[in-house]
């Protein structure tokens, strides 16, 4: 009797990408679902016994649950053998890895592609590989929906479409075979296209003071496509970025503020100064939302409270 099968839940992003092909290559999952970390947290996604989670908040219900973020062993206290969490995992991905036996157990899984999404799943990037990304970092940053690829384009076959066909490719497949698939090649050639708009719109619309950048894009009309850390290559002086931004329909104003990770220097705990914004986030990144009328008060705070903490 062929043994049970799972439905594998998590993000639609490069480490998710990789968990799904260590699962599938021990055939233990039949059915994939990409869902948001929010609604995980929210209970909007039903998991049962029958679900394996990969760098989602846990849910008690699931077969199993594998995870790398501190956070959520803080959250979830007291016995639970299903959840496998390492906090000193670089990647959701490295410990599904290693719980069930290594390169032992995944012979035909390359090394390259484990460090890759170990690299990215931490943002251990240079900052040429942020300005010149070449093989899996640049895999990464069109996985990543905060490039913003999608928001320009319909390709050819969907982003899920693109996922569930990786899967079945990158796992007896090198980074050149899978860089020359027509629909890769296809979001790497808008990818490229953006950037070198986006990297003009940054010049024009950041400001310095002092360790912090200012990127104010509230008089943009498009925002161009680029991986998310191009800012901190562009002002490596700096430590931590504000983006400013319209809400929907520009009914406030949405201060997004993260740490760099060229230069990890900054001492601000974003999360507890968005907090007492009305916002919210963790050590390195978090966002708020203000009235539009209170926009240059709230933000010329940040910025004397960012400066002064260095």
């Amino acid at each position: 009797m062929s043994s049970p099968k799972f439905r594998l839940v998590t993000r639609s992003d490069f480490d998710g990408l990789v968990c799904a092909v260590l699962l599938k290559e021990l055939d233990l999952i039949d059915d994939i679902l990409f869902v948001h970390p929010k609604d995980m947290q929210d209970g909007k996604i039903d998991i049962t016994s029958r679900d394996i989670t990969t760098n989602l908040p846990y849910v008690a219900s699931a077969h199993l649950a594998f995870d790398h973020h501190e956070s959520e062993t803080i959250r979830n206290t007291g016995e639970r053998p299903n959840h496998i969490i390492s906090a000193h995992a670089p990647s959701a991905a490295r410990v599904v890895y290693d719980y069930y036996g290594g390169a032992k157990a995944f012979p035909n899984i390359s090394n390259d592609m484990m460090v890759a999404v170990d690299k990215a799943d931490s943002a251990q990037f240079s900052q040429d590989e942020i300005l010149e990304p070449t093989d899996w970092v640049l895999l990464n940053y069109l996985m990543d929906s905060r490039t913003g690829l999608g928001r320009f384009r319909e390709f050819r076959v969907s982003n899920y479409q693109l996922m569930m066909d990786l899967i079945q490719y990158c796992r007896n497949h090198g980074i050149d075979d899978i860089l020359q698939l027509p629909d890769v090649v296809e979001r790497v050639d808008l990818y490229f296209a953006h950037t070198a708009m986006a990297r003009e719109q940054i010049e024009r619309c950041a400001s310095v003071h002092n360790n912090l950048v200012v990127l104010d894009l509230r008089n943009e009309e498009t925002i161009f496509a680029a991986n998310r850390f191009l800012i901190y290559a562009m002002f490596p002086q700096c430590n931590i970025s504000i983006h400013v931004l319209w809400g929907v329909q520009k009914q406030n104003t949405v201060f997004a503020t993260g740490k760099s990770i060229l230069d990890r220097s900054s001492k601000t705990n974003v999360g507890e100064l968005m907090l007492r914004h009305g916002g919210g986030g963790h050590q390195a990144a978090g966002t708020c939302q203000v009235e539009n009328d209170k926009a240059s008060e709230v933000l010329n705070a940040l910025i004397l409270q960012i400066t002064n903490d260095g």
